[in-house]
């Protein structure tokens, strides 16, 4: 008797349980979005490289797929040569390039409208629109600009130290700078156009692209090309330092003669080359003219990189496991006078070093402090503060004699032809004599330079002349 309670208990619970299961059913899930609001998904399109991706901020980073759905708040970023490219319903696609971050603020349908928002941390992402019969609301926004996109093809760049830039393949679209100035540029059919920060057109950097300024150290011509493709060749790496504002060499083996000559980029080359591994050396030569005569300094530093009467020294080579070269030059006539030859020991250990100076790719004879020499070796100790900041390598006398130089038989400018025969120094018929107290201010006005530091264009210390 008790088992038959026991099952018709056990049936009739069962019997029950469908009624229990529907009488007292789970809250539905409330909708964040307004009314008329369909949110939007992104479907992973393409993968190259090292990509990432994340569906929220608290959600741990996990590899991107091709094929992958995820929603607002998801965010991407790329590693070196990578890139990821993702689509949002019905025509949206957007790339974002290697080195970037890019997250999905904003995905949604509303009342007929796509309404997108992408907030771009570093990098560049492209966004092309299909927009025929559709309206959109885009934006892409970065810590310092905001492009809002309206049927077209963009991209927004923004990566520190460059200039924001903004691009427009095809249509319209509007660009605001950190400084909320606001730029519409782009039409339908127009092709490429560009605007960056601080420009109010597209236009406007067209003017900006086309000046080249002969003063800034990037503008360069094809003889200057020739001797940085030379050390690339050699292994060395080119960059800018836009703190100092001058190009930067690392590395690298140091060009040999039968290398360097054909690549000089000078009709008058200052050559300085060292081979101590991990030592950063700096060329200075004082030249003739400047303000009333009293001459000029080139340096491997912006503003005294050139000069007024053409002296240019083009980059600043920082060592490297083999040495460096760094070279000032000429090219065109450079004016007569003596040029006062130092270098200076920036960074590292005491170097060996040897300094040459050529004339339409000939090597030129010059005084080292003791004798005329075609190169002068010697080992550039650190600085002495108050004492010396370099060593005085040598001085050449260009179309005008040396004093206290040994007789060359040639009027002090080796390498072309003597004075008449027979003629003294400042006589007809033979080069200008210049007084020692030239030799003296020319030595000194090019080692007593700027002791350089790595980080400002303004430091200017005078310091004596180091007597080899």
């Amino acid at each position: 008797m008790r088992h038959s309670i026991q099952i018709l208990s056990l049936a009739a619970a069962l019997a029950l349980s469908p009624v229990l299961a529907h009488a007292d059913p789970a809250p539905a899930a409330q909708s964040t979005q307004p009314a008329g609001t369909e949110e939007l998904k992104a479907t992973i399109t393409a993968v190259q490289g090292l990509v990432q991706v994340r569906e929220s901020d608290d959600k741990p980073w996990k590899k991107a797929e091709v094929g992958m759905v995820v929603a607002q708040d998801a965010e991407f970023r790329t590693g070196p040569k990578s890139a990821v490219q993702f689509t949002l319903p019905p025509d949206q696609t957007v790339t974002l390039d290697r080195l970037g971050t890019v997250k999905l603020l904003q995905a949604v349908k509303q009342n007929g409208k796509i309404i997108t928002n992408l907030g771009m941390k570093y990098g560049r992402t492209r966004y092309d629109i299909e927009a025929a019969g559709q309206e959109h609301e885009s934006t892409i926004s970065s810590p310092s600009s905001t492009l809002a996109v309206r049927g077209t093809k963009v991209s927004l760049y923004d990566q520190r130290p460059f200039n924001v830039q903004a691009v427009s393949l095809t249509g319209r679209a509007s660009f605001r700078d950190g400084k909320k100035q606001l730029a519409f540029f782009g039409n339908k059919g127009q092709g490429k156009t560009v605007v960056a920060a601080g420009q109010t057109n597209a236009a406007a950097f067209s003017l900006d692209q086309a000046v080249i300024d002969p003063t800034l150290a990037l503008a360069r011509t094809d003889s200057e090309q020739s001797l940085i493709t030379t050390l690339i060749s050699h292994g060395s790496t080119v960059s800018f330092d836009r703190t100092v504002g001058i190009k930067v060499v690392r590395g690298g083996t140091v060009p040999t003669d039968a290398q360097l000559i054909p690549a000089l980029p000078g009709t008058f080359d200052i050559v300085l080359r060292w081979s101590t591994p991990g030592s950063d050396l700096n060329l200075s030569v004082g030249s003739p003219g400047g303000k009333n005569g009293g001459g000029e300094t080139l340096y491997p530093v912006a503003g005294l990189d050139r000069n007024s009467s053409g002296g240019e020294i083009d980059f600043d080579h920082r060592g490297g496991p083999n040495g460096g070269i760094e070279i000032a030059y000429w090219k065109g006539n450079a004016p007569q006078g003596l040029y006062g030859i130092g270098v200076i020991l920036a960074s590292g250990p005491a170097a060996n070093a040897t300094v040459d100076v050529f004339k339409n790719g000939q090597r030129q004879t010059f005084f080292d402090g003791a004798n005329n020499v075609t190169t002068t070796s010697f080992v550039a100790p650190p600085p002495q503060p108050g004492i010396a900041e370099g060593t005085a390598a040598g001085i050449f006398g260009l179309g005008v004699t040396v004093p206290g130089a040994p007789d060359s038989g040639n009027g002090g400018e080796p390498g072309a032809p003597p004075g008449e025969p027979g003629a003294p120094a400042g006589e007809p018929g033979a080069p200008p004599v210049v007084t020692n107290a030239a030799v003296t201010a020319a030595a000194t006005a090019t080692v007593a330079t700027t002791a350089k530091t790595k980080t400002s264009t303004s430091s200017a210390k005078p310091a004596a002349a180091r007597k080899r």
